[in-house]
Parts: structure tokens; sequence; C-alpha cells
């Protein structure tokens, strides 16, 4: 039987119970459920070695908003992504249980999402005392996300006057543009063989590879894998390539973080996806019908 079909067993009975409870359960508990959920998309990612965007779209099976692509589940990908992230952000559910113990409206918490996995929003020990007490206290959920709100934007004041950096990946920014360009015309074409002449690139493992590095991108903490720069004769693809190794290769994140200021996450996936579309022809032709 497909893994992914044990993997949707698995995880519906979880979905289930926090769509039907989630008004009437405790945040914590809500939190608990989804690091679950987190947890088996998490073993199978590491086990598959498959990129986090690609599962939870072969999960979820029809892209939302589209018509005539077969839908596998009820399980949306924004969800998968959300219990993905809580299960990274916890090692373990003792830690929610420490933590966040008195959760009284998971709301509060997906507003404070940041303060948890995002360097920009990074506290030190006594701020991050201060938001556990905030959203463990028994305020009103509107005024918890008034204050995080608050909180987010006078860190924002303060992270604004570094955007000059930004101004050196620019060109980075262009490659990408210029790339991702040229695979959504080459997904246009008649036929998968002229869109892989179109991108350079024939050899589908290296396109997998490929859709997963770029995935990788989009989210720190992703695995990326080992990749040789192509020789396409394709001057836009090769240099997107030779872009994207370099930045993967960087042990400093910060570079990234950067980088995904100039192009959204949401983009990147976006292009890591349509990658993906062209690692077969039934791929290739389900993409054409959703464009």
């Amino acid at each position: 039987m497909d893994q992914k079909i044990d993997l949707i067993k698995a995880i519906t009975p979880l979905y289930n119970s926090y769509k039907q409870n989630k008004g009437k359960i405790k945040g914590r508990d809500a939190l608990l459920i989804m690091w679950d959920i987190g947890d088996l998309l998490k073993t199978y990612i590491e086990d598959n070695k498959i990129a986090p965007h690609n599962l939870f779209r072969q999960i979820y099976g029809k892209s939302e908003g589209k018509k005539d692509v077969e839908q596998k589940s009820y399980i949306t990908r924004e969800f998968q992504g959300r219990c993905f992230r809580i299960r990274n952000i916890f090692t373990t559910k003792e830690e929610i249980d420490k933590k966040l113990h008195n959760l009284l409206d998971f709301t509060t918490f997906r507003e404070a999402m940041p303060f948890f996995d995002n360097p920009i929003y990074e506290l030190n020990q006594d701020e991050f005392e201060k938001l556990l007490r905030l959203l463990n206290s028994k305020n009103k959920s509107s005024e918890i996300v008034a204050n995080l709100d608050l909180w987010k934007k006078s860190i924002n004041n303060i992270s604004n006057s570094r955007t000059q950096k930004l101004n050196e990946l620019v060109a980075e920014k262009e490659v990408f543009i210029a790339f991702y360009n040229l695979v959504y015309r080459s997904l246009k074409l008649s036929s998968y063989d002229e869109s892989l002449t179109a991108i350079g690139i024939r050899d589908t493992e290296y396109l997998n590879l490929l859709s997963k590095n770029i995935s990788a991108l989009a989210q720190e903490g992703i695995l990326n894998f080992e990749m040789n720069e192509p020789n396409t004769n394709i001057a836009v693809t090769d240099t997107f390539i030779s872009m994207l190794i370099k930045l993967l290769s960087k042990k400093d994140e910060k570079e990234r973080r950067r980088f995904r200021r100039l192009v959204s996450p949401e983009r990147t996936i976006r292009l890591s996806e349509m990658i993906y579309s062209l690692t077969t022809e039934k791929q290739f032709l389900k993409r054409k019908v959703s464009i």
C-alpha cells in the first residue's frame, strides 16, 4: 500500500478531532493534537527525504482554488505546514505542557509563532518569559493578540534600520525572478519534451533534487541535499542553480533570511512545485490543467 495513503489514514482521525472540537478545547490541547500531526509529517519527511511542501501538496492532492485536480484529502497544505512548524518548534509534547500549560486559545499562539521560530523576532530570556506569561494569562484573546501585534511592530521598527543589507541581494532576487519566469513559461509549452528542453535539464532525478533544494530555501531548518552545478547551456538556469548552491552552502543563516525578505517563501515554494511538476510527464500534464 502507498505509504502516503497510510500517512493520510494516520493523520485523518487527529485532524477530524481537531476540526470537530476546535471551538471547545483549550488552545494547549489543540496545540498537542497539531504536534502529533506534525510529528507524523516530520517522520515521513525525514524517512523518505521528501521536500515538506511537496509532501503537503501530495497529501491534499487538489490545488487550492483549482479545478479538475484530484483531491486526496481535506487536510490543506496550510494546516499541514502549521503542524510541521509546531513540531519543529517543540521537540517534545512535554515542552508544550511546560511552557503553555494554560494556553486558552490557539489563536493567540498562532499570532505569537514568530517569537518562537523567526530570528527577526528573537527574544532574550526575560522577554521570552514575559511572552509565556502573556500566553498563559486569563486575558481575553483579543487583548493578547493586540499586545502581540504591538510587540511585533516595535521589533519591526528596530529591524527596519537594517534594510540596507537587503540591497546586497538584489542581484540574487533578479536571478530568481528570471528563472521563475523561464520555468513558468516552459510549463505552458505544448509538450513535456519541449518544457525540459526550455529549461535545459532532462535528468528527472536532478529535477527532483532541485525541487527539494528550492523548497529548503523557503524555510530554515529544512534538509537540503548536495547538488552539482549543471552545464545546461541555458544561462538563466545555470546562474540560478549556482546561486541556489551558494545560498544553501552558507553556514551563517543571515543571508538566507535576507533573501526571504526579498523573495517571499510562498513564491519560492511555488517555484519548487513547478520544478517538481517537471519530474514526470504525468505531473507535467496535471500541472498544465491547473495553469
